[in-house]
């Protein structure tokens, strides 16, 4: 499946003792690699002990008892353990069973059926669509559920701040949006030829619940301590900093699941949580989850075949004009890729394939380009560049399972090697320290992507996160809209590789490798067969109300 971590590291670190950071991300302290060592494995304990901690809080089993366990990872700072996160972000189990689409996907998230919404048509030319919504529809708190939820709710999630790239890019061709009784019509700009798959991922949610909060931080609303649902389930019961219980909502109109029951722990350890008991169903690709899911003997490890992109970005400038000086120069930031070697990385990851672009080398429309390993060019282009050399430079990342800091690591050591001083710090909310507080040269992060459209939706000038460190460039706008007006294989690989050559010749973020997920579900449940999963921070049709619990 992949090399060992141990011959990896020795392979790069035989002969150097590692300098390294494992502090809040802005921090300017420096650890030796043995404190770094240490304060990882503490770190673990205290995953360890948190994840037990809240598993121990959980409610009470009795005998026979039919609840569905799952988890919530709160290790990243994008899951606060007093709500419900929300689905504009990311989509999880949880919020999957509580609310829904106008649309539902299948496993590939490129075919859809009705949810919400009855019948979708499409006008000719691509620009008119009129969504009939299903008639009788009501939120779990027995109020209608109707088309002026989905004009909210689109209206809403453009103005948050908080939110899924796909959405700004589709919901940004709109320019007009209207309802008449159950019947929506919206009309774009041009044509968006992946918008019914967008819809099948848009949560609708309750304008009268909301519609007094701050659109822009609408993630941080009272809201979701108890919020009001349209899917299977609605919120029964929230313990902050526990968990909390889902049961039947008696306001959904299809067929009620079979599960009655589900509890949602906040932990910080997925692995930890699985040995405890308290998962049914969880799902990652850090190879120390993969090993130790697979050696637990109660699960089953599904392999799901996802663009899930593993890269660096570089904190460049902000739209409030924050620029950061040292990343200004290209030719610093094409040396510090340069000075990585990338393919040692990748083997850290089951499955992890390198990659030079958003288009994965195996496309089509790759367009053949490489980024090289080099460390004496790198070292001597870093010398040539005037790079302040007193000056560290900081890595920010927010991943605290042992692969990832495995990873960080080998990235000092390679760094350090052209004569930089390097601090890697860990951030316990990533977004934040990422695309606000920004005070990093490069992160680290990963994206489980919808598509390759995803991937390139973050070089819009107009998107509320990306925006704020690659100073809302316009020049990728054009190409992104032409390639979200593809219909045509040829007319997409055309504009994938416009925007490749752009990415490329930027350098404002590098991928490092795209790697495969897992499902992972207990032995406990029983899955109806046939069910395909797709991308599990997406939504899908999983046959769920037939699942059961043994």
């Amino acid at each position: 499946m992949k090399k060992s971590v141990s011959r990896v590291m020795a392979a790069v670190m035989s002969a150097v003792v590692l300098a390294g950071a494992l502090t809040g991300c802005g921090s300017k302290t420096t650890e030796t690699q043995a404190a770094a060592t240490q304060a990882a494995a503490e770190t673990q304990k205290e995953a360890a002990a948190t994840t037990t901690a809240a598993a121990a809080a959980a409610p009470a089993e009795s005998t026979g008892d039919k609840t569905f366990k799952l988890v919530l990872s709160t290790n990243d700072g994008s899951t606060k353990d007093d709500r419900v996160p929300t689905p504009w972000l990311n989509h999880n189990m949880a919020t999957n069973l509580m609310w829904r689409s106008l649309l539902l996907a299948d496993s590939s998230l490129t075919k859809t059926s009705p949810d919400l919404a009855e019948s979708v048509e499409i006008s000719e030319d691509g620009l008119t669509y009129t969504i009939t919504m299903k008639d009788g529809l009501k939120w779990s708190d027995g109020e209608a559920l109707t088309a002026d939820d989905v004009l909210w709710s689109i209206d809403a999630v453009m103005a948050a701040t908080n939110k899924n790239s796909i959405y700004s890019a589709a919901f940004g061709k709109i320019t007009e949006k209207s309802a008449d009784g159950n019947v929506i019509t919206m009309k774009l700009d041009s044509p968006y030829a992946s918008m019914l798959d967008i819809l099948a991922q848009f949560s609708i949610l309750p304008k009268h619940s909301l519609e007094s909060a701050d659109a822009a931080t609408i993630d941080a609303a009272d809201f979701w301590k108890n919020p009001v649902t349209s899917g299977y389930y609605m919120m029964d019961e929230l313990n902050v900093g526990n968990y909390f219980t889902l049961k039947l909502n008696p306001n959904y109109e299809g067929t009620a699941p079979k599960i009655e029951k589900v509890t949602v722990s906040f932990v910080t350890d997925f692995l930890t949580a699985a040995q405890s008991g308290s998962a049914d169903f969880l799902y990652g690709n850090a190879s120390d989850l993969v090993e130790g899911m697979e050696s637990l003997g109660n699960y089953q490890s599904i392999p799901v075949d996802v663009l899930f992109y593993k890269y660096f970005l570089f904190n460049m400038k902000g739209v409030d004009g924050k620029e950061n000086e040292a990343m200004q120069n290209i030719e610093v930031r094409k040396a510090l890729i340069q000075a990585i070697d990338r393919a040692t990385l990748a083997a850290l990851y089951p499955s992890a394939m390198v990659l030079n672009s958003g288009v994965p080398n195996a496309n089509e429309a790759y367009n053949g380009f490489e980024y090289t390993y080099d460390a004496e060019a790198a070292k001597a282009a870093i010398a040539a560049s005037g790079y302040d050399m007193t000056r560290p430079l900081r890595i920010c990342y927010y991943n605290n399972d042992q692969t990832s800091i495995d990873l960080i690591n080998m990235v000092v050591y390679y760094l350090e090697q052209t004569g930089l001083k390097v601090e890697a710090t860990l951030s316990n909310d990533g977004t934040t320290d990422l695309f606000t507080t920004r005070e990093y040269d490069m992160g680290f992060k990963g994206k489980s992507s919808f598509s390759m459209e995803e991937w390139y939706s973050e070089y819009m000038s107009t998107d509320a996160l990306f925006g704020n460190v690659f100073g809302g460039d316009t020049a990728f706008d054009e190409a992104i809209a032409e390639l979200s007006a593809s219909t045509t294989q040829e007319a997409k690989n055309e504009a994938l590789k416009k925007l490749q050559a752009l990415e490329q010749e930027k350098v404002y973020k590098v991928p490092v490798f795209t790697v495969g997920n897992y499902v992972f579900v207990s032995n406990n449940v029983s899955v109806p067969s046939g069910v395909e999963f797709c991308n599990p921070l997406y939504m899908c049709d999983i046959n769920y109300a037939n699942w059961e619990i043994k």
